[in-house]
């Protein structure tokens, strides 16, 4: 097998959009552009022919020692950190890091040139890079979305201040545009992650007070998981969302009923039922989401999507009649389902109830989805169907300019900007499922197929199907004796809870213990070791709990200032005093919210019981 079958086979396994897209490149078709020369103590040089200039993007005398030394400075980057790394050259340097840096740190690899990437596979042996599960490779232009999507995996609040940004020698001043969109990318990542934490911060006490409430109806409830592979192949679905071009074709909806899965998101309930359109479901994941949109006689009886962590307050207005629950993270929801042999593992929801339904489309196998109402933009300088214009500016920092369905720019706020790299990184991952942009209107998707709905309705919506009946024909869970599997759970949850907050506090009094003998000088090592086992224990507990979720979204605020004023290991008194304060005031934290999440399990456990 030559390198170059070697590198291919490997790469088609992890990389199939990469392989599509350069399988039948031909190597000789490069040599005017990229050629690979040997260097004088061995190994290959990467040479790129410009504009009359030859670029060697490698030391033509020995390129592994100028490989060692560039890389030098990644080799003690801390446990968990990431690398974003512009370009792959020879491999050399990527190869660097892996061979020095610490075994769980882990390397976005951006190369900017397809060229360069082919020319590689076809004469160096880099399989080993490519079966890597501490790396990933982006080719620019051919899977260039997926860098938010593994970024999204790697990076967290725990590693962002330890991270590196570099690049291979020459390639900035080589690929200057590509530098710039590989600039944009690493950007785009970090405002991601603060948006992430920000509304975790934000909103997890109202998420965990949502996630046990609603255990409650989970008696007699639905899993949307059972409907996977229940549709027919050539049926359609229709996402239909609240944004601003939904005026223009709503009333459309009427002939796609019964030809179509017509799937509604909160938001938009209100316009398509002023338009006498019953929906073949709706959906709903946020955790304050309003009850206003729910106001509809009816709405009660239709399939009704929701997360474990959707608003209480819609499901107790609404009372649906036909609930099903996708998606969870908590352990306690988890096993409640796997005692009946179900599972509603946590899906990705890419952060809007629009992708959320885009998912739950996708995992039932439908093979075509059709989006309308999803401008992901402030057309007309609205962000929603019936909404009044605002004043917006690119300049202002909460918004950013794409490009609209007709190449223009258009402006859009932060989270749906980031909504929408979801979006086209879904559907670059899916490519087996046609994606349909039939918004008429707002930011361009790409990856999927734009044409107006008018068209897609003409095109798609050609047969009938009855969609209730698969839908309700899915079982219901928890009824009769199952129903005390809820509430024994929710008892273990409390009992919990309470011997959670002893240890607890006995960690804060340990810290505050720890921090005095340090301050006196005391030097009571076997002492020190005693609390330090103590909390390893403590933590090591609350990890492997089934309420672990729950715990940390209560106590987002908490942890996250903990990591941001992480005071380091430099090994000095001065320090250890500072991690000893702030250990205090986390594990004092995590005390305090025992009782609270207590009290929640017992109003969730009185209502059922009554």
């Amino acid at each position: 097998m030559t390198i170059y079958e070697n590198n291919m086979m490997i790469l088609k396994e992890k990389y199939q959009v990469i392989y599509e897209a350069i399988k039948d490149v031909c190597a000789d078709t490069l040599c005017d552009i990229v050629s690979i020369e040997d260097a004088r103590k061995g190994g290959s040089v990467v040479v790129y022919h410009g504009d009359g200039n030859d670029v060697y993007l490698n030391s033509k005398y020995d390129p592994f020692h100028e490989a060692l030394k560039y890389m030098e400075e990644t080799f003690e980057m801390q446990d968990g950190a990431l690398l974003a790394m512009y370009g792959l050259s020879n491999g050399c340097y990527v190869r660097e890091y892996l061979r020095h840096a610490k075994n769980n740190t882990r390397c976005i690899v951006f190369e900017p040139s397809k060229e360069v990437f082919v020319q590689v596979l076809f004469n160096i042996d880099i399989s080993e890079l490519i079966k890597s599960n501490r790396v990933f490779f982006i080719v620019q232009g051919v899977n260039t979305e997926e860098f938010s999507a593994i970024a999204g995996e790697w990076l967290d609040m725990a590693n962002k201040d330890a991270n590196k940004i570099m690049a291979a020698p020459k390639y900035i001043e080589l690929f200057r545009d590509g530098y710039e969109i590989f600039k944009q990318c690493c950007v785009d990542m970090y405002e991601k992650l603060h948006i992430i934490a920000n509304i975790a911060e934000e909103y997890g006490e109202q998420e965990v007070k949502n996630e046990i409430h609603n255990m409650k109806y989970m008696a007699g409830c639905r899993l949307g998981a059972e409907l996977k592979g229940m549709f027919p192949d050539d049926m359609p679905a229709i996402i239909v969302s609240a944004g601003p071009s939904l005026e223009k074709n709503v009333g459309l909806l009427k002939e796609a009923k019964g030809k179509a899965l017509i799937f509604v998101v909160d938001t938009a309930i209100p316009k398509v039922m002023e338009h006498g359109i019953k929906p073949d479901a709706v959906i709903s994941i946020d955790c304050i989401q309003a009850t206003e949109s729910f106001d509809f006689d009816g709405i009660d009886g239709l399939p009704f999507f929701v997360h474990p962590n959707t608003n209480r307050a819609v499901l107790n207005f609404v009372k649906p009649q036909n609930l099903f629950f996708f998606s969870s993270d908590s352990t306690v929801w988890n096993n409640l389902f796997k005692k009946l042999e179900k599972d509603i593992t946590a899906m990705s929801m890419g952060g809007s109830v629009a992708t959320a339904a885009m998912t739950n489309l996708i995992s039932w196998g439908i093979k075509r989805i059709i989006l309308i109402g999803q401008d992901l933009a402030l057309t007309g300088n609205r962000m929603h169907v019936g909404e009044a214009s605002i004043e917006v500016s690119a300049e202002d920092n909460q918004y950013k300019i794409v490009k609209d369905i007709s190449g223009e720019d258009i402006i859009t706020r932060k989270d749906f900007y980031y909504i929408l790299k979801w979006m086209e990184e879904t559907a670059l991952k899916h490519s087996d499922i046609e994606f349909v942009d039939a918004t008429e209107g707002g930011a361009l998707k790409k990856n999927f197929t734009n044409m107006t709905f008018r068209e897609a309705i003409d095109k798609y919506c050609t047969k009938e199907y009855n969609v209730e009946k698969i839908m309700l024909s899915v079982p219901r869970l928890f009824e009769g004796d199952w129903r005390k599997l809820i509430i024994d759970a929710l008892e273990k949850m409390k009992t919990d809870f309470k011997n959670m907050r002893r240890q607890l506090a006995g960690c804060k009094a340990d810290c505050i213990r720890a921090k005095k003998l340090i301050e006196s000088g005391a030097g009571n090592t076997k002492e020190l070791k005693r609390i330090n086992s103590n909390i390893v224990k403590t933590v090591d507990m609350i990890q492997k709990s089934d309420e672990s979720t729950c715990i940390y979204k209560w106590t987002a605020g908490a942890e996250f200032n903990m990591l941001k004023h992480d005071a380091g290991a430099d090994g000095s008194e001065e320090t250890a005093v500072l991690q000893c304060g702030k250990n205090a005031e986390y594990f004092g934290k995590l005390a305090d919210a025992m009782p609270k999440l207590t009290e929640i399990v017992e109003e969730c456990l009185l209502e059922l019981k009554s």
